[in-house]
């Protein structure tokens, strides 16, 4: 076993890693040493209040023991002797330093001292305090905070912003800290806005406010006309739609407050009803999307089919995407928000994927998978202002069909002809099979030639004219080397005088795969390859029936 040494250790870390080492230990020393100086201090506080304690101990039993033996000697003493030492010692007792009054004031003066701050606070604290206040020089009241003379006088203001008496009101205000003693009333924001306008000198009568959004709108003597004025409005926009409807709300808050109001202020409640529920009707224009048709138009809008057919005459159904389309706008005094539940139907695109082939020649694509849309169903809560689509929150869906990619093969398939010159103008069923080449040889003739021969260098590649399975590779006296591939549709094409074999029986061939390289092997004058295609039955066939090169 290899065994390391301190010396090697040392060696391997150099003379700055042993700076770093003994800078660490020494930083461990001090450590240590200061945790036992800790301790050591902190066993020294113990022992010298165990000493202190002792010592304390010690003295009050020596006093009482030395208290007892005075007893015992007065006692022993003559009748006269014995009351003067029995006086003393009930002085020493009650009076002297470990005597029993000291010890009863050490303890008494404290907790008496505690006691009297205890109360002084408690009575601190039940006393209460106001703010009373004056404007021209007349007190009206107390309030609690001085935010709450600002607040009354805020208030004053909005219910003269309708009164010409007090457009140029002003208000010379006083504060003083006061005791409260409990019998007075602290006044509300209200109650010293009621007495400011009492002072003002301003003929005022009790009526109910009217705010919208903290604005005051006038006052009136009774809200019933307009309460039942925005109800109508509510339920006639409710009637609009179709749907679980959650909610139908006016945008704005709407509060009523009773007070003391100038009477030239006041409105007639119809009248104020009028100004609040109305409504200015219009049109815009709105730029469909690629997914809108005539309905979602009429949903999103609030309105219906034929609304919209009035206003754009011979509207289609499905409108194209960017198409302009007039729609109604309601404009309200008071905008109205309307939220429904709805299901609806949304469709997601497919991709669209390009694969690169060896089977397609270049420049040629084919659809290998057609696309399909995706299709949701979803619960949504939707958010109308005015009529108008503001919000949609989908809250629960489905996935009805999930998308599917469209995929299409892009070839990239180069073989040709040398020359443009060569032209087969079949049906593009299978490549060509050489990587350049020239027809040297047809199909039949005066030699019944069972194929075509395609002359070309040799060792030059040799591909699958279509996918299907290598059924033989090997030799054959008139062939030489040779392949014969079996197709799908129960085709075969041969591949014949080849100088090197790269496909093996049993083994599935892609179109455009190399299979072979061209030679010159068995009954062969020259480089060449010798291509046939057989229908099922073995029967040969003319090649350039299947091939297209050049004819385009």
């Amino acid at each position: 076993m290899h065994q390391i040494s301190v010396k090697s250790v040392f060696a391997r870390l150099g003379r700055c890693g042993k700076a770093v080492l003994f800078f660490i230990l020494r930083v461990i020393g001090l450590i240590l040493w200061a945790i036992l100086m800790c301790a050591a201090e902190i066993l020294g506080v113990i022992v010298r209040g165990l000493a202190f304690l002792a010592d304390a101990v010690v003295a009050w039993i020596r006093a009482r023991r030395r208290n007892a033996a005075q007893a015992v000697r007065a006692y022993r003493q003559p009748s006269k002797s014995r009351l003067i030492s029995v006086l003393r010692m009930l002085r020493e007792m009650l009076f002297g330093k470990q005597g029993m009054l000291l010890s009863f004031l050490r303890f008494a003066v404290p907790v008496t001292s505690c006691l009297v701050l205890f109360g002084v606070v408690r009575q601190f604290q039940n006393w209460q305090y106001g703010i009373a206040v004056a404007v021209d020089g007349k007190a009206l009241g107390m309030i609690a905070e001085e935010s709450d003379y600002f607040a009354a006088e805020e208030l004053v203001r909005e219910r003269l912003s309708g009164s010409e008496q007090g457009k140029d009101l002003t208000f010379r205000r006083s504060f003083q800290l006061e005791e409260y003693d409990g019998t007075e009333t602290i006044l509300s924001a209200g109650d010293l806005a009621d007495k400011m306008l009492e002072q003002a000198d301003i003929a005022l009568t009790e009526a109910y406010g009217v705010y919208v959004n903290d604005e005051f709108r006038g006052a009136v003597t009774d809200t019933h006309p307009i309460e039942a004025a925005l109800a109508r409005v509510l339920s006639a926009v409710s009637d609009q739609y179709h749907g679980e409807i959650e909610e139908v709300k006016f945008a704005d808050s709407i509060r009523y407050e009773k007070a003391m109001y100038p009477e030239d202020s006041l409105i007639a409640p119809q009248k104020l009803a009028n100004q609040l529920t109305k409504a200015e009707h219009g049109t815009r224009t709105y730029t469909a999307g690629k997914t809108d048709t005539i309905y979602s138009v009429a949903e999103r809008f609030s309105t219906t089919i034929e609304e919209l057919r009035r206003l754009n005459p011979n509207l289609p159904d499905v409108m194209p995407q960017a198409q302009r389309v007039k729609v109604p706008t309601v404009t309200r005094e008071l905008p109205v928000i309307v939220t429904k539940k709805a299901f609806v139907l949304s469709f997601q695109d497919y991709k669209t994927v390009r694969t690169e082939t060896n089977e397609l020649p270049k420049g040629q694509e084919e659809l290998v998978q057609r696309g399909i849309k995706g299709e949701k169903q979803s619960q949504v809560l939707i958010t109308y202002t005015d009529g108008a689509e503001t919000t949609r929150r989908e809250l629960q869906s489905i996935q009805a069909v999930y998308p599917r990619d469209e995929e299409i093969a892009v070839g990239t398939f180069e073989a040709q002809p040398y020359s443009t010159d060569t032209v087969v103008d079949g049906n593009g069923k299978y490549l060509w099979p050489v990587d350049g080449g020239k027809i040297t040889d047809l199909f039949g003739g005066e030699r019944n030639h069972g194929g075509m021969d395609i002359g070309a260098a040799e060792y030059s590649e040799i591909y699958a004219a279509d996918s299907g399975k290598c059924l033989y590779a090997g030799w054959e006296p008139g062939y030489g080397n040779f392949v014969i591939l079996q197709h799908e549709d129960g085709y075969f094409t041969v591949y014949g005088h080849c100088v090197e074999l790269l496909c093996q029986p049993e083994l599935e061939v892609k179109r455009g795969d190399v299979i072979a390289l061209v030679g010159n092997t068995g009954d062969s004058t020259g480089a060449h390859l010798h291509f046939e295609v057989r229908d099922p039955n073995g029967v040969r066939i003319n090649p350039t029936q299947f091939l297209r090169v050049n004819a385009d």
